[in-house]
């Protein structure tokens, strides 16, 4: 399929050129091939379909032309088929296309390639590609659409881009010596474009060294008249100078010597490249920069992990550069090739040309490829370095002749970079999986669409339905959208259901392999894949490699070091070893989450399957994962005390290596449960609020309570009393926070009555256990009177905690709880009282947790008594402080937000943060609303906006991220 939009709109399907029916139809396939690649809303297509004429039955009339435009868009796409051209996309609608797809586009890189082929010497091929890029100018884009406000700039930018191509091709012409041609051709260009200096500089350059000198100064007195007459100016400095030097004869204006091969306009390359029997998916956007890359660089490798997908993107690479290598284009592939000494000679077999006497065959080969604008692909090169870098020195050295440029390029694959002068390396990531709320649009996700299109190979009767995309999902994301294992996993599914395929990917990628005939190709299965890189490794970054499976997600250098043990100086030689596996393609480094945050590591899902099998096969396995609970423990044990400012910096590390976190409480609280697990997941309450984890947690500390407790409510307790007391508090608090006061209240009951047995040095862990129950049951406070009796009675126990330790730091947050406690009594003045004393100390102290509780009670004083003035200072004081620990459970600050723009009359702000803050808590699953006021604030601002300017700013609200809300502040 083509969009044919230089010219009036059609669309063209293999030979077969159709025109778009209809003029509304038309005008929406122009505005999204003007966007092509980028969504375009659904208001902007009714505009540009129906302008000043919209009715209110367009929309359901832009269903219909949307279904029209996919039918002429993809002929052959069955109704139980995703579209994959014309997509759905976040309220609006995206058309998909390369460079092939839209000749517009196509125009576009062919300029570009044009330009740079001059820049480069090359006029000759110059002119063959921007013959091609004015063949596909059909007239003026999108035909009688051009004048419509929404087009006029693109067609603008075409028009320019198009009067661009027209000059350099006449220049590209002069430079090849073609000056008649280039004479009669751009006569007609200067009549429809006088004033484009660029045309006329090339016309005096083209006589003169013609030998028709005094035409070529003719020439410049014509244009000086032009300008004079129609823009009372004379022409550029550069058309000046030209002239200037004209009249001097500079020998400088002569035409360029002969090129050592240059090849003729017209003249196709030889194209020596495997067959592409499926079509490229999903690196669409990677293909055209980097065979701009190939066509600027003289070494490009592309890295990356087994099965990536590297051989397959380098070879369309290579067929999209070919016509800059007019000297054609040559692919060798080394993966059978074992010893070093034998890749030169298979280079040379593979181009074939004729050896030199007196030379070995490196010379020869180096002399051959300097001497020609060639490409040579060399695939699969991570087993023969010292070889290719020998190569790669010998074809692209500086030529003893300094009148000549090196004109070969060599793009290479490989699992690590050749590590050469001048080397430039593009990293190949997996394919891209759909977004957890991806929707309907999960099947145009790259990895998923490649494994729908193996899957219709492999089984073409098989209706692709919602269950079908579940799976096909599933599948991709345990493959961590690896093309390779993608398309092994895909041919299963002559043999296997989906079901089957998705649990054999999850228990064991590595297992998968090519079906039928598959000889000794390394790729035959994942495993091999990977065996194959992993024999190249050193010793110690083998044994890197096989400790570092027990991380299951992404781990920092410190966490490496902890399982890497004895194979490593501290994390210093971890983060040597770690970027020699990242270097051979064996670990992916993934930036920093946040600002002057650690470099993360992750093995990819096929990878680690792979480390785990070396692992168990040394008898390493429970020794490591024994290390790495040590880890999780450590940092557990770690946690600072309670609004702290280093418990922010806490939050960090166990961002980093959550998924570690989880691995550890799943063994000690599921697989294997003791007292280990519960310790961890006790004094983590405090992450899992902040991280809107509130429901995660829970579920785990109700299992560490079960450790604890034997699995009975009443049952004996287990190892110190700090144990019980502390794990009742914090699944109480947990509990609370979700207003499940009444599974809280025994939980917090019986902690408080066993509080006596803790021993004095506990009473610190155990006050702050009370503090976060209080923080945690103050948000059912507004409706339900049990959280506030349940309150009253843990403020009095804390406060007796407080006073027996004499900790002023337990002082500072018990005081901070105490103002919820009056606010929640209804001793409204006591608690504004006091949190303006509190919230003073805590800021001094700089204690996070009591800066932002203290700010609450004034805050919602101030929402109850309709002050927004007053409330929205504190609100900007109580976000600040919250949202330096994280984002989890903000909901109700903007709750509360959101009634004080309602109260200032600010009703469209109040909607877009009422959706905002009902977002976040259903993501925190906490109730919504949490004040009786909401409803009628809300009811109110419903009213007070037309139905459309409140779904709109609903949907607006709905969309934004916490982060984007409190910016706004």
């Amino acid at each position: 399929m083509r969009v044919r939009d230089l010219g009036a709109i059609a669309v063209a399907v293999d030979a077969d050129e159709r025109p778009v029916a209809g003029l509304r139809a038309t005008a929406m396939l122009a505005l999204l091939t003007i966007n092509v690649n980028r969504r375009v809303s659904v208001d902007a297509l009714m505009d540009a379909a129906w302008g000043e004429r919209l009715t209110p039955g367009a929309a359901s009339s832009l269903d219909s032309h949307i279904w029209r435009l996919r039918q002429l868009l993809e002929p052959g796409r069955s109704p139980r088929q995703p579209p994959t051209v014309l997509v759905n996309d976040a309220g609006g609608y995206r058309l998909v296309a390369g460079a092939h797809g839209v000749d517009s586009l196509l125009f576009s890189e062919l300029a570009g390639e044009v330009r740079d082929l001059i820049a480069a010497g090359h006029a000759g091929a110059a002119v063959v590609r921007a013959d091609k890029a004015l063949g596909l100018w059909r007239g003026r884009p999108y035909g009688p659409l051009a004048e419509r406000p929404w087009a006029q700039p693109a067609v603008a930018r075409l028009d320019e881009l198009h009067g661009q191509v027209e000059a350099r091709r006449i220049e590209a012409l002069v430079e090849a010596g073609a000056l008649d041609q280039a004479l009669s051709d751009v006569e007609p260009l200067i009549a429809a474009m006088p004033f484009r200096e660029p045309l006329r500089a090339q016309q005096m350059l083209a006589l003169h060294r013609s030998g028709r000198g005094e035409q070529a100064l003719q020439s410049y007195r014509d244009a000086h008249r032009l300008f004079m007459q129609e823009v009372g100016t004379e022409p550029g400095a550069e058309l000046r100078t030209l002239h200037r030097r004209i009249l001097d004869d500079d020998a400088g204006l002569a035409a360029p010597a002969p090129a050592r091969r240059t090849p003729a306009a017209g003249r196709r390359p030889e194209v020596h490249l495997p067959a592409a029997l499926t079509p490229l998916i999903g690196r669409e956007d990677v293909l055209p920069a980097l065979a701009q890359l190939v066509r600027e660089r003289r070494l490009v490798t592309v890295a990356g992990a087994a099965g990536c997908g590297k051989t397959r993107l380098a070879i369309e690479v290579a067929r999209l550069a070919a016509p800059t290598f007019g000297d054609g284009v040559w692919f060798v592939d080394l993966a059978s090739v074992s010893d070093d000494d034998l890749v030169v000679e298979t280079v040379v077999s593979t181009v074939g040309f004729a050896a030199t006497a007196g030379s070995t065959p490196l010379e020869d080969l180096g002399d051959y490829l300097r001497a020609r604008r060639v490409l040579l692909v060399l695939d699969n090169c991570e087993h023969l370095l010292p070889a290719v870098a020998r190569i790669v020195d010998a074809a692209l050295a500086d030529s003893v002749d300094p009148s000549a440029r090196p004109v070969c390029g060599i793009l290479a694959t490989s699992r690590e970079p050749i590590d050469v002068a001048g080397e430039t390396i593009w990293t190949l990531d997996p394919l891209r999986l759909p977004p957890d709320d991806a929707g309907t649009d999960r099947a145009a996700a790259p990895a998923v669409a490649l494994f729908l299109q193996r899957l219709a190979a492999a089984a073409p009767t098989l209706a692709v339905d919602d269950q079908v995309l579940d799976r096909a999902v599933d599948i991709c994301a345990a493959l961590d959208g690896l093309p390779l294992p993608i398309e092994l996993a895909a041919a299963r599914v002559r043999s296997h259901t989906l079901d089957d395929i998705a649990a054999q990917v999850s228990a064991d990628p590595g297992r998968l392999g090519r079906l039928g005939r598959v000889g000794d190709d390394h790729r035959r299965t994942v495993q091999s894949a990977i065996e194959w890189s992993h024999r190249m490794l050193t010793v110690p970054e083998q044994v890197a490699h096989r400790r570092i499976a027990v991380l299951p997600g992404p781990f920092t250098s410190s966490m490496a070091a902890a399982v890497l043990g004895e194979v490593v100086d501290g994390p210093a030689g971890a983060d040597d070893l770690l970027a020699q596996l990242v270097h051979r393609s064996m670990l992916s480094a993934q930036s920093a989450r946040r600002s002057h945050g650690s470099t993360t590591f992750r093995q990819l899902a096929t990878v680690r399957a792979h480390a785990h099998r070396a692992l168990v096969d040394a008898g390493e396995e429970a020794e490591i994962i024994d290390r790495r609970d040590a880890w999780t423990a450590a940092l557990a044990a770690a946690r600072p005390r309670l609004g702290h400012p280093d418990e922010i910096e806490w939050f960090h590390a166990l961002d980093d290596g959550y998924a570690t976190v989880r691995a550890t409480l799943s063994r000690h609280l599921i697989d294997e449960p003791d007292v280990r697990g519960a310790h961890i997941a006790v004094r983590l309450g405090t992450y899992w609020y902040y991280r809107a984890r509130v429901l995660e947690g829970t579920r785990w500390l109700q299992l560490a309570y079960d450790v604890v407790h034997g699995g009975a409510p009443d049952g004996p307790e287990g190892g110190r009393p700090v144990d019980s007391v502390s794990v009742r508090l914090a699944l109480g608090a947990a509990l609370a926070l979700r207003a499940r006061i009444d599974l809280a209240r025994p939980h917090v009951e019986r902690a408080l009555d066993d509080l006596p047995a803790a021993a004095p040095e506990d009473l610190v862990e155990i006050g702050e256990g009370l503090v976060r129950l209080i923080s945690s049951a103050f948000v059912p406070a507004a409706w339900m009177p049990a959280a506030v009796e349940l309150i009253a009675v843990v403020h009095e126990r804390l406060r007796q905690v407080v006073d027996d330790t004499g900790d002023p730091e337990l002082e500072l947050v018990a005081a901070a709880v105490g103002c919820s406690a009056a606010f929640a009594a209804g001793r409204w003045q006591e608690a504004v009282r006091d949190s303006e004393r509190v919230h003073e100390r805590a800021s001094v102290a700089g204690n996070v947790m009591a800066t932002w509780v203290s700010a609450a009670p004034p805050m919602l004083v101030a929402m109850l008594t309709a002050d927004p003035d007053k409330g929205i200072p504190w609100f900007r004081r109580l976000v600040h402080g919250y949202a330096r620990l994280g984002t989890g459970g903000v909901g109700s600050p903007l709750e509360v937000r959101a009634n004080f723009a309602a109260q200032a009359g600010d009703y469209r702000r109040a909607a877009t943060i009422y959706a905002a803050a009902r977002a976040e808590n259903r993501r925190a699953a906490l109730t919504w609303p949490r004040w009786e006021l909401t409803h009628s604030l809300e009811e109110i601002t419903r009213e007070r906006l037309s139905r459309a300017e409140y779904e709109q700013a609903w949907q607006d609200g709905e969309r934004l991220s916490v982060a984007e809300v409190l910016e706004a502040e």
